[in-house]
């Protein structure tokens, strides 16, 4: 189970996460960017505070938000990453490919 927030800060969308991102929730999580992005923002962050669990599935969501935005050059930049999800980022690669900063204001 996923929950998703929207807030805004300092004009930039902030989509907090809570619980899972597996094959189940990552769709919506892709609905949700891809609309906030065909709305015409550029800059997303992705607040992971209070993520458990991301699957292969969430990993492909996130690199798919990331080329939507390179295509209006936009950034999507992470950050609230735990121990286990910093591992996962690292494993896969994905660090290597995204800004990710221990903190929502860091982001902004």
């Amino acid at each position: 189970m996923l929950a998703i927030t929207t807030a805004k800060s300092q004009d930039k969308p902030i989509i907090a996460l809570e619980g899972r991102i597996d094959a189940n929730s990552a769709k919506e999580l892709e609905q949700r960017a891809i609309s906030l992005i065909d709305g015409g923002e550029t800059a997303l962050v992705l607040d992971f505070s209070a993520v458990t669990f991301i699957s292969s599935a969430g990993l492909r969501v996130i690199l798919l938000i990331a080329k939507k935005l390179e295509t209006v050059q936009g950034k999507v930049k992470l950050c609230g990453l735990n121990a286990t999800l910093r591992d996962v980022f690292e494993i896969s690669g994905f660090s290597k490919l995204f800004v990710i900063v221990p903190t929502v204001a860091e982001a902004l």
